[in-house]
């Protein structure tokens, strides 16, 4: 008997020990359990993969005790990347790949429907609604922002589009793999953000964009509450 794809994957993506911004290691951490509640109550079926990719390792501790929130943790802690867009883009490919090649992982994708990428520490709103991803051979992001950047650069990228929280069809998992490689050659050659970088690399035949996402997340750089 053939298994009907119906679940919705979430990565949820982490840097627990990290040491860039304003924010604690202990306020990242109860950020991230608020998001991880806030997903579970919304999102009760989801199969949920935490993936954290700090520069330091992550203590056993922590990922003990978010366990009961979590089907499966990925530890790529000790990460040797030196930006923050860099690392974002590193850590998803390692996902994917493990999502390709470890039978653990493997075996949860047969029952999939769609995959979410959202960033740790991003609680859900009440109107967040997964039939609003559900299109079939496509990314789904926030609608896209005309880049900040200036001078000559801003011709080239002129948009770009918000990455805390987006989802895409598991048909695209090997597409999205080249994303983040061009995304990751991008980032370092130019010095863009990953952000501007999802805009560049992603196949505009294949991207929908939504008004609102329905979540919020505190910026690790000023502290400040941003809602999407």
């Amino acid at each position: 008997m053939s298994i009907i794809p119906d679940k919705s994957l979430f990565i949820v993506t982490s840097a627990l020990n990290s040491h860039m911004g304003v924010l604690s290691r202990e306020e990242r951490y109860e950020q991230t359990i608020e998001g991880l509640r806030s997903l579970r109550e919304k999102c009760p079926e989801a199969i949920v993969l935490f993936a954290d990719g700090s520069p330091e390792p992550v203590e056993k501790e922590k990922y003990d005790s978010l366990r009961k929130y979590v089907n499966l943790v990925a530890d790529f802690s000790n990460a040797k990347v030196r930006t923050k867009s860099g690392a974002e883009n590193v850590l998803m490919f390692k996902v994917l790949s493990s999502l390709k090649s470890v039978p653990e992982f493997m075996r949860l994708m047969h029952s999939v429907r769609r995959v979410y990428k959202i960033t740790a520490r991003t609680p859900l709103h009440t109107e967040f609604d997964l039939k609003e991803h559900d299109h079939f051979g496509k990314y789904v992001f926030k609608k896209r922002i005309p880049t900040w950047l200036s001078g000559e650069v801003s011709d080239i990228f002129t948009d770009l589009l918000i990455t805390r929280l987006f989802s895409f069809c598991p048909s695209l998992i090997d597409d999205y793999m080249v994303v983040c490689k061009r995304n990751i050659d991008v980032i370092r050659d130019t010095g863009i953000d990953s952000e501007h970088a999802h805009f560049f690399n992603i196949e505009p035949e294949k991207l929908v964009e939504l008004d609102k996402i329905h979540c919020q997340g505190v910026m690790a750089s000023t502290g400040a509450t941003e809602f999407y």
